[in-house]
């Protein structure tokens, strides 16, 4: 009697095993498709959802996330037929609390709308749009979608403290069909500090390049200026950081053919610190390969090098085999 109890015993705690790790790992239900005939943006955020008990310290309710988000985008989302889930989102900066409100109900635009679920701001929004009818090439040019992003900023009076907007054009392939057509602008505009840009704080802007609306608006502004403590003028060239990288590259991962710089910039790097960390001033390279080159699409990477002493601050150099 005493094995066969002890096996029962052995068993049940298996299986309380089994629903421990069954409770902490599953993965989460996938977001609603939103239809063949509708394109998503891309995401640019790594979000996981939550229990529905809201997070300690919530200031707003569902309710009144959805009353945001419907101010938001009122031609789109609508109190009646949002729906809500509360989002759990961590990142070097700290952990933070997203309520994500979605419309799917309307058949020729639906949107999803972040609200921060503390303070009830709207940190991020897209807006889907279906792709028939739409033409191969963009309409407008990447000067008048940055101009696009920057009115809408301006028309919000939210102007100050930002570098001048960089876009970059996207086009879009169906996933059904392999069809390309016109995509969109993703336009950066960064957060100025000391009239040096960051990396990362600042808005990322989708402008349709066929109608030149405004399809998403994400903002980040976390990164407390006083991190900033380091003097803007570079102790490391330009030319002399790229050299670095190049023999960084070489040391690490063997004769790269082609290698080649596309722009070097100066930049706050808030990616690469702490909540309360010291920002280091850096160089932004921009740089690709033959092999990268060969890719397709084709890639190009970034790397990240102190400009006070020439370090390598990050590099993620990945030569594909596939």
């Amino acid at each position: 009697m005493s094995k066969k109890l002890a096996g029962i015993l052995l068993i049940l705690c298996i299986i309380g095993i089994l629903i421990i790790v069954g409770v902490r790992f599953t993965v989460p239900a996938e977001t609603p498709s939103v239809g063949p005939a509708v394109t998503p943006s891309p995401a640019t955020t790594t979000v996981t959802p939550t229990p529905e008990t809201p997070a300690p310290g919530d200031n707003i309710t569902e309710a009144e996330a959805k009353t945001i988000a419907a101010a938001a985008l009122p031609e789109i989302v609508r109190v009646e037929t949002a729906k809500v889930r509360l989002e759990h989102l961590q990142d070097g900066r700290g952990e933070h609390y997203l309520f994500e409100v979605s419309d799917r109900s309307n058949s020729t635009k639906q949107a999803q709308v972040w609200v921060d679920a503390r303070t009830g701001e709207v940190t991020d929004y897209v807006i889907h749009t279906p792709n028939q009818g739409r033409p191969t090439d963009p309409v407008i040019t990447v000067a008048e979608a940055c101009a696009s992003a920057e009115k809408f900023l301006a028309d919000r009076g939210e102007t100050a403290d930002l570098a001048a907007a960089v876009g970059y054009y996207t086009p879009h392939t169906a996933e059904r069909t392999g069809e390309t057509v016109a995509g969109h602008y993703l336009v950066d505009v960064s957060r100025s500090i000391r009239g040096v840009p960051c990396f990362w704080d600042g808005y990322l802007i989708d402008v349709d390049a066929v109608t030149g609306d405004i399809r998403r608006c994400f903002r980040c502004w976390d990164l407390d200026a006083a991190q900033c403590k380091s003097d803007i003028e570079p102790m490391i060239a330009a030319g002399e950081a790229e050299e670095m990288l190049g023999t960084y590259l070489r040391e690490t991962h063997g004769d790269l053919p082609g290698l080649a710089y596309h722009s070097t910039t100066l930049i706050w790097a808030d990616n690469l610190v702490s909540a309360t960390g010291e920002v280091p001033l850096a160089w932004e390279i921009k740089y690709d390969d033959d092999h990268y080159r060969s890719r397709e699409p084709p890639r190009t990477d970034i790397a990240f090098v102190d400009a006070r002493n020439g370090t390598v601050l990050s590099c993620n150099y990945h030569h594909f085999t596939d």
